[in-house]
């Protein structure tokens, strides 16, 4: 993945993006920023090092950079999702490009005042970004800081050594090579060895940074890649199953349906009978994709509606 998020269409600000995010599933996937999300609305399971954490409306958790998620929800779940490279803070807090914070999670229920604050300065940071008054790139800036101060106070941190620093860098790289790679040519026949062969690493070395960094095996997280684009062309198309199976890199259509089956609960055929049964209206199927991304004056609606509201 070169980009995580790189289809949001809002303005950029330097080492800094935001976005609101109708999201129903995301597949385990990784990125170089720190990622904090607030849920506005519904709920959503997250998987990541191996555990899942349920969370619900206003909850607030914080991905580590390089670290592995995975998102689902039984209905469209709404997040506002703020990514922040380790870079932002090089001239003024360089200690935080190889930190990692321990604790992620965060109760609303369990929310003393600086957690309360945390949350409110990061609707004032998206109200801020989608309004885009003159200066605003300073006030989101300002507000960037403060989050992170606040977070620094509620959760310790883990220092990576800087002596291993360029190893784990370069690890990383070929993580987030391999899948993009992966993203990109799903619906191809896709061998670890093959692309062991193509960096000139041993399966075994690569089989297991991969796994170290996504936290499931190469071919678990092809299946669910593989899956997750097949479920939404059973949704949103009316190919065959046959064809999607092709389309989507499965071998034999066997292999799909038992593969789809571990991952949905249902057979392909099942999932779209129940789909089509909902006959839910056309506006409504968007929900269905794995991710739809709000424009800035949605963004700025509901954003406003969480802060006039008792958020």
């Amino acid at each position: 993945m070169n980009d995580e998020f790189e289809i949001v269409p809002h303005y950029y600000i330097q080492d800094f993006r935001l976005f609101l995010v109708n999201l129903l599933y995301r597949t385990p996937h990784i990125h170089r920023e720190f990622e904090l999300n607030l849920i506005l609305d519904g709920q959503v399971s997250l998987l990541s090092r191996n555990k899942i954490t349920k969370l619900e409306k206003g909850d607030f958790f914080v991905v580590n950079p390089l670290c592995s998620h995975e998102l689902s929800a039984v209905d469209p779940v709404m997040i506002l999702s703020i990514q922040v490279s380790p870079v932002f803070f090089r001239f003024h807090y360089p200690k935080l490009e190889r930190s990692a914070f321990t604790q992620t999670v965060f109760s609303h229920a369990e929310a003393d005042v600086q957690q309360k604050a945390l949350r409110a300065n990061l609707l004032d940071l998206a109200h801020d970004y989608f309004v885009k008054e003159e200066g605003y790139e300073l006030r989101c800036a300002s507000l960037v800081n403060s989050i992170f101060y606040d977070l620094l106070h509620l959760s310790p941190v883990e220092l990576l050594p800087e002596k291993d620093i360029n190893a784990y860098q370069a690890k990383q790289r070929r993580i987030r090579d391999l899948t993009g790679y992966i993203d990109l040519h799903f619906n191809e026949k896709l061998l670890l060895s093959d692309l062991a062969r193509q960096e000139g690493l041993s399966v075994c070395y690569l089989s297991r940074i991969f796994k170290e960094f996504i936290g499931i095996s190469f071919q678990e997280y092809l299946m669910k890649i593989r899956c997750e684009k097949a479920r939404y062309l059973l949704l949103l198309t009316d190919y065959s199953l046959l064809d999607i199976s092709v389309s989507c890199g499965f071998s034999d259509p066997k292999y799909f349906n038992r593969g789809f089956q571990q991952q949905y609960g249902y057979t392909p055929k099942e999932y779209r009978r129940r789909f089509l049964r909902g006959n839910p209206p056309a506006k409504e199927k968007s929900l269905l994709t794995t991710q739809d991304f709000l424009s800035d004056e949605l963004s700025l609606e509901m954003i406003e509606q969480c802060i006039r509201g008792s958020f």
